[in-house]
């Protein structure tokens, strides 16, 4: 009873960052203060209405009997601060792209907005007009969703973005009483394959964006009834290997991000728990197929995987990385995306391309005269295709509109190849043509272990256990220098240690055109 009173006299559930009046976004409504009478509807303020909702279905009865003043007031302040907002005001970006680009925003607070209607409203008439909004607008987020399933935000992301769809057709159908074959859907059914297929084992996945190597949150609970609604047994027993517990009906303590999650596992809609699956490890992934591209990640039953990912400059939470890549041996990424710091003020607004983590110097992309690429939607990669066989998967892409007109580049085309043979490999192959006279041009990769240079050319990387990696180029062509990168804040430290390092080759004769390969194998 006390912390529902307490939450319902704060003067703001929306999080200080979101706030619209603190943040100045809405003109002639700035100032250091929130406004009691104008709320935000964010992540924070759905969050905290689906937290009461939910005090509400599993303790209400007692708090009435304590004083029914408390129900009542927790009814009325989620009214006044979230669905009434939602339903009578029109300025949320997040709700259909009109100001901000959809993203996990859409269905993460549609899901708890859902929630809290059908726990708190009373009235048939405002229920389905609640509904209904939310409806229309979910139906914004799917049809910009590619349609092969992918998260533009990344594996970690998708916990908030596909996952949380898939919450909102649970909670829709549970109110209507049928589903309508809304889970035989192929985009919600591809949806439902993200996490497996983006898995490269031991907790690790493929990262991009803002996005962690390691993901720390996640739903197993979710993940595995997703793939039993969807009939996918793949992702069920991917989320059992997830688990340390035995029973996915019941969730573990990383799942307790809110109470929802760990609250709706419960029970399915005939009251009884799932039958888990028998517990499997997910199949090692690799490199993409032209089954899974694009922008979808595939997988190969081998210990070595190369990631080309990135067509434009532009995705949420973006870094400016058009044709990096990741290579994995033994399920562990060694040449590397780190990731993101820990979030602030400079992340979100115009100085994020000053960090150094979303900048190309700082991707396992190339340098071009001096420019790396910038943000933008017009930069981005052409000429997309891949190419599999029995002995090389293999992806080539079209750089040259992914950096300015100050680059001066022509072309630039990057193949990533995977060849399966005797002598295992990743090969990166780029070939340039720039109208400057000297191109100069530069390559750098980040890498996630020990490094070190060889005196007959060449590199070492090494992880803390298992096996090396080597790299080879032509050092005639390329100078070699490795440097360190360290990494303040837990957010990066976690998952790499106190630093990352970067391999940096630098022309030793620019030239305008050219042709190199760059190569990783197993030491």
């Amino acid at each position: 009873m006390d912390g529902v009173w307490a939450t319902c006299e704060e003067t703001r559930w929306a999080w200080s960052a979101h706030d619209v009046r603190v943040r100045g976004t809405t003109p002639g409504r700035h100032g250091l203060l929130p406004d009691p009478g104008r709320h935000t509807l964010d992540l924070g303020a759905s969050g905290a209405a689906v937290l009461l909702a939910l005090t509400d279905a599993m303790v209400g009865d007692e708090l009435d009997r304590i004083d029914p003043m408390v129900r009542r007031r927790l009814r009325d302040e989620v009214s006044q601060r979230v669905l009434r907002p939602y339903m009578e005001r029109s300025e949320w970006g997040w709700y259909d792209g009109s100001t901000a680009k959809l993203n996990n925003w859409n269905p993460w607070i549609h899901s708890e907005l859902l929630l809290a209607t059908a726990l708190t409203v009373q009235d048939p008439e405002r229920r389905t007009a609640l509904v209904s909004r939310i409806v229309q607008g979910l139906e914004h987020y799917v049809a910009a969703q590619p349609r092969d399933g992918g998260c533009d935000e990344g594996p970690h992301y998708w916990w908030r973005a596909g996952a949380s769809l898939f919450e909102c057709l649970e909670t829709i159908t549970s109110m209507l009483g049928t589903n309508a074959g809304v889970f035989e859907h192929p985009l919600i059914r591809a949806m439902a394959r993200y996490p497996v297929t983006t898995w490269i084992g031991d907790g690790w996945a493929v990262n991009f964006a803002d996005g962690p190597a390691r993901p720390r949150e996640g739903a197993p609970a979710l993940l595995f009834r997703y793939g039993r609604r969807t009939g996918q047994s793949e992702a069920s027993a991917h989320a059992r290997a997830l688990r340390s517990g035995p029973d996915l009906t019941h969730p573990d303590s990383g799942e307790l991000f809110d109470l929802r999650r760990p609250w709706t596992p419960c029970s399915t809609p005939n009251g009884r728990p799932h039958r888990p699956l028998p517990s499997r490890s997910p199949r090692t992934p690799g490199c993409p197929t032209p089954r899974s591209w694009p922008p979808g990640p595939g997988r190969v039953r081998r210990r070595a995987c190369s990631w080309p990912r990135r067509r434009a400059n532009d995705e949420s939470h973006n870094h400016n990385d058009v044709g990096t890549f990741i290579v994995a041996l033994d399920g562990r990424p060694l040449l590397i995306d780190a990731g993101v710091g820990t979030y602030r003020k400079e992340t979100f607004g115009p100085e994020r391309y000053d960090i150094w983590s979303m900048t190309s110097e700082y991707h396992n992309v190339p340098i071009v005269n001096g420019f790396g690429q910038p943000p933008g939607r017009r930069f981005r990669a052409t000429g997309v295709r891949a190419g599999h066989t029995a002995h090389m998967a293999g992806l080539t892409c079209e750089l040259a509109c992914a950096y300015p007109p100050q680059a001066r580049l022509r072309s630039w085309l990057r193949t990533v190849r995977l060849v399966r043979a005797a002598d295992e490999r990743v090969e990166i192959e780029d070939v340039w043509d720039c109208a400057a006279a000297a191109g100069s041009p530069a390559l750098h990769v980040l890498v996630g272990g020990g490094l070190r240079l060889l005196q007959s050319g060449g590199a070492i990387v090494t992880p803390p256990n298992g096996r090396a990696l080597t790299l080879s180029w032509d050092a005639s062509t390329f100078a070699a220098e490795a440097e360190t990168v360290a990494l303040p804040g837990q957010r990066l430290s976690r998952v790499w240690g106190d630093a990352v390092h970067r391999l940096a080759l630098t022309a030793r004769h620019p030239a305008s055109t050219g042709r190199h390969t760059f190569v990783a194998r197993p030491d």
